[in-house]
């Protein structure tokens, strides 16, 4: 029996084909890989922040918008207003949250003024309202009117609060209501009065074309007992009327005068 002996042979040169094989495909490999440079990378990571920037902050506007024009309550409108404040920090650079800032700040505080001007000029048309009202119905009252609706309804539009003057004619700081009073001078001519309410219902009390107004009042036309008569022809209400002093102190001296 015989056996039979198998012998392997090996060449150096496989190992280096196979070595040449390996390189060349890790130099294939290597030129597919793309490698981006520093400058490349910025470039990208700008371009790709740009890009959710400017998402943010059309998703911003799209809010801004929607507060403006949905019915929401103080709440969530609070809870719209941060969610907006938020996407703008990250959209925005540090100058122009600054100026943001300011410009809500100043736009802030603008309103706050107009509200407290709107504030104040109501509450001075409440109380210049309720001022002369009360004057006007209390006069109206003490005069003996049938009805003060309708003396207020009269002398309303004519009345203002003026400064209130003391005898020698100086400001005292207090405030009056006064009345633009159509009245007749001696020569039965128009004059214009500005008197105290006081004063202007008992004008209106004397005069016949009000007579009706009030209990027991004069009343023009024939027959009538009313007229401004031969007393009223003793002064000229045109002259006194020029000095508020002197009228009241006639009126307070010798009323008979104003009959």
């Amino acid at each position: 029996m015989y056996l039979r002996t198998l012998s392997f042979v090996c060449f150096d040169g496989d190992d280096e084909a196979k070595a040449a094989a390996e390189a060349k495909a890790a130099a294939e490999a290597k030129k597919v890989e793309k490698i981006f440079t520093q400058e490349e990378a910025n470039t990208f990571a700008a371009k790709h922040k740009r890009t959710a920037q400017d998402a943010q902050k059309q998703l911003a506007t799209q809010l801004q918008e929607h507060k403006k024009t949905a019915k929401l309550s103080s709440e969530e409108k609070g809870e719209l207003e941060k969610q907006i404040d938020d996407l703008q920090k990250q959209y925005m650079t540090v100058e122009e949250r600054n100026r943001q800032t300011s410009e809500k700040a100043s736009k802030k505080h603008k309103q706050e003024l107009e509200d407290a001007v709107i504030d104040r000029d109501s509450w001075q048309q409440r109380y210049t309202k309720s001022t002369i009202e009360a004057a006007i119905t209390k006069a109206a009252a003490t005069n003996k009117a049938i009805q003060a609706d309708q003396i207020l309804a009269i002398l309303r539009p004519a009345t203002k609060l003026a400064e209130k003057l003391d005898d020698a004619g100086k400001p005292t700081g207090a405030f009056e209501p006064r009345v633009d009073f159509q009245d007749m001078d001696k020569d039965e001519k128009p004059i214009m009065l500005n008197l105290s309410v006081d004063d202007a219902v008992k004008r209106m009390a004397e005069l016949p074309q009000h007579g009706n107004l009030f209990q027991g009042g004069k009343t023009g036309g024939l027959g009538g007992s009313g007229g401004t008569g031969s007393k009223i022809d003793k002064i000229d209400i045109g002259k006194i009327a020029l000095d508020p002093a002197l009228y009241r102190k006639k009126r307070k001296e010798q009323p008979e005068l104003f009959t």
